[in-house]
């Protein structure tokens, strides 16, 4: 049951602004006393909708057992409450409580969330009530990749509605168009950025290799695992795209990154020596070098190619969230010393 409310409770967790007023025992209907036990304000709102065996059971070990047990619910109702979110309550009709933040109105998530009542059965001295969650960004539904659902049974015993058993259900509509594109799109803007820093780390390897060396690798497998510290990325594949070192002479080197699926609608990424970052749409390395779009400035980075300044996501327009450019102080690349005769022949460097 403690996991059944942590679920409802974080579901919910802009919920708690407000509490209708408390009514008594005698007139409550089952959802208007399901309101009081998780929106109450009152000492004993919750324990005194339990079932009595529960009760008993809960305060056995110090008499405050149900407060114990709830222990996770009644601290995050507590800090929520202190937050002011405005909250209505429905003692009727579709919707059983509605909940909107305008503070949230700047963010990404949703500034109103709903708990709607799908079903309702009374049977005699029970109760079905199900719920299901609603979250919406100024108006607009936004799509949830796992759609949580909550089912209270309550039964009335000496005369007042006690909650006796809590159903959660979880669906994931995995044939649903709007999912799939939800999760479609995590997917690949979770891998592009994965692309971007993998790019990062090679310019990195490739600055510390030419420091030893006197000129650039050739390929991921020189720099190897001496200097590139991923295994995946030295074999040239990491989560769904494929990176090559290419164009290389002692003073030079382009890596690409290129989609390792043509229609997955990934952006292929590319860099050279001068640690900027370029990415083409269409998802082909070749436009990428021709006349890729600018994502990234050169920066400085650490021996591992971890940035040492932080960026904001950036999007397919090659912006950061709030719509300007990613900018990047640019800092002036190491010079490469006098090499000898190029070592690399035909993509193989010695």
């Amino acid at each position: 049951m403690r996991q059944a409310l942590a679920v409802l409770v974080l579901s919910s967790s802009l919920l708690l602004g407000q509490s209708s007023p408390t009514q008594s025992p005698s007139s409550q209907t089952a959802r208007q006393a399901l309101v009081e036990m998780f929106f109450g304000e009152t000492p004993n709102h919750m324990e005194k909708h339990l079932p009595e065996a529960t009760r008993k059971s809960l305060n056995k070990f110090g008499g405050a057992g149900a407060r114990n047990y709830f222990s996770d619910f009644t601290m995050l109702a507590s800090q929520i409450r202190q937050e002011g979110t405005s909250l209505s309550t429905f003692d009727t009709g579709p919707i059983l409580i509605s909940a909107q933040d305008s503070r949230l109105s700047l963010g990404n998530g949703p500034d109103k969330i709903e708990l709607t009542v799908e079903r309702d059965d009374l049977i005699g001295d029970e109760d079905q009530i199900e719920l299901a969650l609603h979250l919406s960004r100024n108006g607009k539904d936004q799509d949830l990749p796992v759609i949580p659902g909550f089912t209270f049974s309550m039964v009335s015993e000496a005369n007042m509605w006690k909650l006796n058993e809590i159903t959660v259900t979880v669906h994931i509509p995995l044939g649903d168009p709007a999912f799939l594109k939800t999760m479609e799109d995590k997917q690949r803007s979770q891998n592009e950025m994965i692309s971007m820093s993998m790019l990062r780390i090679v310019n990195a390897a490739e600055k510390n290799y030419s420091s030893a060396k006197g000129r650039y690798a050739c390929s991921l497998a020189v720099l190897g695992s001496e200097y590139l510290y991923d295994p995946e990325l030295a074999k040239g594949s990491k989560n769904g795209y494929n990176f090559v070192i290419s164009s290389c002479e002692p003073g030079h080197y382009q890596v690409v990154s290129e989609p390792a699926v043509a229609d997955s609608e990934q952006r292929a990424f590319c860099s050279d020596e001068s640690g900027e970052i370029r990415a083409a749409s269409d998802g082909k390395a070749t436009t990428c070098i021709s006349g890729g779009e600018e994502v990234e400035k050169a920066m400085g980075q650490t021996a591992m190619g971890e940035t040492a300044i932080g960026l904001s996501p950036v999007g397919k327009s090659g912006s950061t969230a709030e719509g300007g450019r990613a900018a990047v102080p640019q800092t002036q690349q190491p010079s490469v010393p006098n090499p000898p005769v190029s070592p690399c022949v035909q993509g193989h460097c010695k």
